[in-house]
């Protein structure tokens, strides 16, 4: 074998080896990254209901799983008539383009996978 030959092969070991330790310390500090989030949450959330028990802060309103503050909240009487109005015509435009649209290319209610099956959309 070749002195260039060997050098290669060397360079590539070396390199090969390099790759897979840094992979692996890569992966070890994710995993402990990953580990210390709910330890951390857990502190969190502790350290919440510490500040709450000493009355330094009001406790938190918590609203029912899955409904959301309106996006209302807040706004003065005119800037919500601004924003009714601002939806009530972007709503209009959509409609407008969905005909333009469909005349162009009209929608037959099916959804077709990337198998080819058929499927029908009942709405």
């Amino acid at each position: 074998m070749s002195r260039a030959s060997k050098i290669t092969f060397g360079v590539t070991c070396l390199f090969t080896l390099t790759s897979i330790v840094g992979v692996h310390y890569i992966q070890e500090m994710e995993r402990e990254t990953l580990h210390q989030g709910p330890i951390k949450d857990a502190k969190r959330m502790a350290d919440k209901k510490k500040k709450e028990a000493e009355g330094n802060t009001q406790p938190t309103q918590q609203l029912p799983f899955g409904v959301m503050k309106s996006p209302n909240d807040g706004l003065s009487p005119e800037q919500r008539e601004k924003k009714r109005n601002y939806n009530k015509t972007d709503h209009e435009l959509q409609q407008h383009l969905r005909e333009k649209y469909e005349k162009v290319q009209p929608l037959s209610g099916e959804i077709v996978t990337k198998d080819g099956e058929v499927v029908k959309n009942d709405k």
